[in-house]
């Protein structure tokens, strides 16, 4: 069974993290970025999706071959997601995997449904080309009147 996590939880999913995926996938869990995350156990999850508050997709976390979580997970996008995100107007799944171990999952648990892959461009930027001169500044308190 898939559960959503309180946001007062999302800490419990850091150890699902790849350090080198996504920087979105981090915020959510850090309470930074909005989003929702749902596992497959609420106590200690081995296995997480990500709703980006953006509606900017949906990132699977944690382990790719947990049976339990990939055996819920068409059902659980059927009966849940998708009428959530048409209240929203959305009309895409965008599946995105916070490792490459997720794309051959992906592709198995959803073979029924047309997928269509694509590349993502991933820009980096070198320690060597960072000038702190370029942060703005930004108001963060204004003054009530």
């Amino acid at each position: 069974m898939i559960t959503e996590l309180n946001t007062r939880e999302f800490y419990k999913c850091k150890s699902l993290l790849n350090e080198k995926g996504n920087l979105e996938v981090k915020g959510v869990i850090e309470g930074v970025n909005p989003g929702r995350i749902f596992v497959d156990n609420s106590d200690s999850p081995k296995t997480g999706l990500i709703w980006l508050d953006n509606n900017d997709g949906f990132f699977f976390i944690g382990d790719e071959e947990n049976k339990v979580f990939n055996t819920c997970i068409n059902d659980f996008v059927d009966k849940i997601i998708t009428p959530e995100a048409k209240k929203l107007q959305e009309n895409y799944f965008i599946g995105i995997g916070n490792h490459p171990g997720w794309n051959k999952t992906i592709e198995k648990i959803f073979e029924h449904r047309p997928l269509k892959m694509t590349n993502q461009r991933v820009y980096e930027l070198e320690k060597s080309n960072y000038r702190e001169k370029n942060n703005p500044s930004i108001w963060t308190r204004i003054q009530s009147f």
